[in-house]
């Protein structure tokens, strides 16, 4: 059977002794490892939802500014387009009075064409009527 003496009491305080030196030598550092190790794993999640926090801010920010320089755009070429539109007016309409003048001119050349043609057609009329009634009537017209 198992006696109860001396060594019991010393085997007790070799325990208490062998886990007291175990504690500082072993468990303490595991546990502070693991302690700083929780610590950084906590900081570096704190890090992740900053980052992700700002990385949302910055990508709503870029759609904003994206949003913004599209209707910047749209209204930009808006005005191009309105501008366009003008140049355009102004332009036919300048080609328009340079048509209407020359048209004008053009118009005044073929009447004084026709004066002129009349004037030569009444003269030769005159000489085709005085030889056409001479051949009909058979003599000379005076």
């Amino acid at each position: 059977m198992i006696e109860l003496d001396w060594t019991l009491f010393v085997q007790i305080a070799n325990v208490l002794v062998l886990v007291f030196i175990l504690n500082l030598v072993l468990f303490r550092p595991i546990r502070n490892s693991l302690k700083e190790r929780q610590a950084k794993l906590a900081d570096f999640e704190g890090e992740i939802s900053s980052l992700t926090s700002k990385s949302q801010s910055v990508l709503n920010e870029v759609k904003e500014n994206l949003t913004q320089a599209r209707r910047d755009g749209l209204s930009h070429r808006e005005a191009l387009r309105q501008e366009g539109s003008q140049a355009e007016a102004s332009l036919l309409e300048k080609v328009k009075q340079e048509v209407e003048a020359e048209w004008s001119r053009v118009e005044q050349k073929i009447r004084a064409d026709m004066a002129k043609a009349r004037e030569s057609l009444s003269a030769q009329a005159q000489n085709f009527a005085q030889l056409l009634a001479a051949k009909i009537i058979g003599r000379e017209l005076s």
